[in-house]
C-alpha cells in the first residue's frame, strides 16, 4: 500500500476514534441529565402529593377572631394558599395570636394585626415583629375586596411573609398579586367597621387597644 493511502487510512481511523470518544462523553452527559430530570420530576410529584394532602386536610376549617370589640369569623382559601392557611391556623391553635393587638388601622382601607411585639408595652416596636422563619408568598387570583383576609409583608418581596395579617375594610385592587389573599370574613364585618372607626394616632395606632383575645379554630 502506498504511503499516501496509509496516511489517509490512519487519519480516518483517528477521526473515527475521536468521534467515538466524543459520542461516549456526550452519551454519558445525557444519561446524567436524564437521571437528574427524573429525580426532579419525582421530587415535584412528591411535593404535589404533600400539598394536595395539606389542601384536603384544611377543607372546612374556619376561625373565629375574638376581640374586645366582638367576634370576626373567617373561612380559608386553602386551595389558593395552602401553606399560608396552614401557617395561620397552626399559629392560632398554638395561642400565638392570643393577646396581640390590631396595631395598624386605616379606615377605608384595612385593619392589621398579629404582631407578637404588641404583647409588650414598647409601642415603638409595633409592626416590626415576626416569626423566626417566614413562609413563601402564594399570590393568587383572589382580589383584595372588602372582608378579605390577607398576609402582611415587608417591602422586600423576596423575604416572604411572617405572621402579621390584615382584613380589608374596603376594596383595594392595587394590592392584588402583591400580598397573599388566604381567607375572607363570613360574619362580623360590623365588628371590622367598629374597629376601623376607633380613634388613632399619627402612626395609625389605636388610642384605645383593640385586642385579639384568642383565635378559635373549628370545623
Amino acid at each position: 500500500m502506498r504511503p499516501f493511502f496509509i496516511l489517509i487510512s490512519l487519519s480516518a481511523l483517528l477521526i473515527f476514534s475521536c468521534d467515538n470518544q466524543k459520542a461516549a462523553k456526550e452519551n454519558e452527559a445525557l444519561k446524567k441529565q436524564v437521571k437528574t430530570l427524573k429525580q426532579t420530576i419525582q421530587l415535584t410529584k412528591d411535593m404535589n402529593k404533600r400539598i394536595t394532602f395539606l389542601k384536603k386536610s384544611l377543607n372546612g376549617v374556619k376561625a373565629r377572631i375574638v376581640t374586645n370589640y366582638g367576634n370576626i369569623e373567617v373561612k380559608f382559601f386553602n386551595n389558593d394558599a395552602p401553606i399560608t392557611c396552614f401557617s395561620f391556623i397552626t399559629r392560632a391553635e398554638s395561642g400565638f395570636y392570643n393577646g396581640t393587638l390590631f396595631h395598624r388601622i386605616i379606615p377605608g382601607f384595612m385593619i392589621q394585626g398579629g404582631d407578637p411585639n404588641t404583647k409588650t408595652k414598647n409601642k415603638a416596636s409595633y409592626g416590626m415583629g415576626g416569626p423566626l422563619v417566614n413562609i413563601p408568598h402564594e399570590f393568587n387570583k383572589r382580589s383584595h375586596k372588602r372582608g378579605i383576609l390577607s398576609m402582611a409583608r415587608v417591602g422586600d418581596v423576596t423575604k416572604g411573609a411572617g405572621c402579621q395579617f390584615f382584613i380589608m375594610h374596603k376594596n383595594a385592587p392595587q394590592l392584588d398579586n402583591q400580598y397573599t389573599v388566604f381567607g375572607e370574613v363570613t360574619s362580623g364585618m360590623d365588628v371590622v367597621d367598629k374597629i376601623a372607626a376607633v380613634k388613632r394616632n399619627s402612626r395609625d395606632l389605636p388610642l384605645t387597644p383593640v385586642q385579639i383575645k384568642i383565635i378559635e379554630v373549628f370545623k
